[in-house]
């Protein structure tokens, strides 16, 4: 090939740093520094305060429990201090590691010392009675997220449950029926949707071919309200438009080697175990991501309303993919254990139950039978598939087969390798990587080729990570704690302008407040658990 036409084919190449939109506590924090520390003053009186200098009604802190006292609760309750929440109770439960036993109560009161924690409580009995609690933070092993939330939940308080939701989506379906008949919150922390990042990216998936910039005004009358793109600030050389087109593949490996310690709750079935909840779950959620936006964009329903638009709400079966293909093992070192300790497993959206179509066709409408070689032209001669291999073909124009949504993800997660932890999505007009950490990113690139395939544009994008504290608390177990902020700050913003509920004893206003965040519907959250199911279930995990 010519040296001139190579020169010529070089890529663009940007990085820009993103500035998201400032966090609700960053303000809400600054009014109780104005305010006589209002936090402290306010711990279980009344649920406002009114402040004199503005007249205003401020929501009093919203008061948060944490149920289980293992590594997670540490780098949650971590970043819920840090950022100046309210957290006024904590239980445990017995713990049993080899012929070491602690206590509950011991547990517990250790964990309310390293955090200032007033109330501490060897039950979770004794936290469901506490009155001082508005929202409950289920820091649980996998397999024990059902009793302790439906406890709270029938105790009148709102729940936020680690990932997994439950095992099984039974149990998930089970959980937020009870929420849903008590009218109150209820939500899975899948905190890797709050990142300013994956926010971002979403506006490739609804298609917004402008970027997020404060110059830029919101490019669809559908878009969510938490990807409006007007409080967003980049620098102004790098591109406008992607103009990536629709996705059409995904890949991701999410690993990492853990201690071959069968007690521990990786290795071990009775506290839901394997790699796949574990991390895979992630790898389902980012995929959903996808799936979500691509139905949403452009459809409108009276479902629900955003920016004084109607957006459509999807349900769980809309969202379920065609096929679920996995396989996966329990070796490692030499050992079998009860639990997948190395999984593979693909989801395909798009296509139907059939796959790959064998052309078949029905008797046409002049009495023929035929064979087409391609759905257009089948549709065309008035073809009719055969039942057996397919549906009808829709009467509607060509474009319904053009617009439908074909996604094939395919992922592998393990707990015996180090990975890249990296996410890719495949466009028709290039590609977008997740740098690693997949699951809590804060980089990604953008890839856009031009229509013969050559690489035209490369563009790294990325945001700095809140800056918090965590060292009066000790190390972090999990990578970039700080992330967590993001989910937790959305929940504070949400019930402090729309109400926490099931704080009235009004009973016509139960089922109002805050009920769910835009950024993880219920229908997505229980959609993640059954997908997750079906990969385990051909895994055989539950034979």
């Amino acid at each position: 090939m010519r040296h001139d036409i190579v020169e010529h084919f070089k890529p663009e190449k940007h990085t820009i740093v993103l500035s998201p939109p400032p966090l609700y506590m960053d303000s809400r924090n600054d009014i109780d520094r104005r305010t006589f520390n209002l936090r402290a003053s306010l711990l279980g009186l009344g649920r406002r305060h009114r402040h004199g200098d503005t007249n205003n009604d401020i929501p009093a802190p919203l008061r948060w429990a944490i149920l289980g006292a293992g590594r997670i609760a540490h780098d949650f309750t971590s970043a819920l201090v840090s950022s100046g929440c309210t957290v006024t109770a904590v239980a445990a439960m017995h713990n049993y590691n080899g012929e070491k036993h602690l206590s509950a109560q011991y547990r517990a009161e250790s964990f309310a010392t390293t955090f200032s924690i007033p109330n501490y409580y060897g039950t979770y009995e004794e936290l469901a009675q506490d009155k001082n609690v508005d929202i409950v933070y289920v820091a649980t092993t996998n397999q024990n997220h059902l009793n302790p939330t439906l406890l709270m939940l029938q105790s009148g308080k709102n729940v936020l449950v680690e990932k997994p939701t439950a095992v099984t989506y039974e149990e998930a379906k089970l959980m937020y029926d009870e929420a849903h008949k008590r009218g109150l919150f209820l939500m899975t922390n899948h905190w890797t949707r709050f990142f300013p990042l994956v926010k971002y990216l979403r506006t490739t998936f609804l298609e917004l071919q402008s970027s997020p910039m404060d110059a830029v005004s919101a490019a669809s009358e559908t878009t969510p309200s938490f990807l409006s793109v007007r409080r967003w600030k980049s620098h102004l050389s790098h591109p406008r438009h992607y103009n990536l087109g629709k996705v059409l593949a995904m890949h991701g490996d999410f690993g990492f080697p853990t201690a071959l310690d069968p007690s521990d709750r990786f290795l071990n079935r009775t506290l839901g175990g394997g790699v796949t909840l574990d991390v895979g779950c992630y790898l389902v959620e980012l995929a959903l991501l996808a799936a979500y936006d691509h139905h949403q964009s452009g459809n409108t329903d009276d479902a629900a309303i955003v920016g004084g638009k109607r957006r459509r709400k999807l349900s769980s079966n809309e969202l379920q993919p065609d096929q679920v293909t996995a396989t996966g093992h329990g070796m490692y070192n030499g050992l079998e254990f009860p639990v997948d300790v190395e999984s593979s497993f693909s989801i395909r959206w798009g296509g139907k139950n059939y796959g790959i179509w064998n052309g078949e066709c029905d008797v046409d409408a002049n009495g023929g039978d035929m064979t087409a070689t391609s759905l257009s032209s089948a549709k065309r001669r008035g073809c009719h598939l055969a039942p057996s291999s397919r549906q009808a073909l829709s009467d509607d124009s060509d474009s319904a087969f053009d617009d439908e949504f074909t996604m094939l993800a395919s992922f592998q997660a393990s707990f015996r390798r180090p990975s890249t932890f990296e996410v890719e999505y495949v466009f028709e007009n290039g590609r977008v990587v997740l740098r690693g950490p997949g699951n809590c990113p804060n980089e990604m690139t953008i890839y856009e080729h031009d229509q013969f395939g050559l690489l035209k544009r490369e563009t790294t994008a990325s945001f700095k990570l809140p800056t918090v504290d965590f060292s009066p608390f000790g190390r972090s177990n999990y990578p970039r704690a700080e992330g967590f902020i993001y989910v937790i700050d959305r929940i504070e913003e949400c019930m402090a302008k729309k109400g926490i509920p099931g704080l009235s004893d009004d009973s016509s206003m139960r089922g109002s407040g805050c009920l769910e965040l835009e950024e993880n519907s219920i229908e997505e959250q229980l959609s993640t658990v059954e997908i997750t199911e079906r990969v385990l279930k051909e895994m055989n995990y539950f034979g």
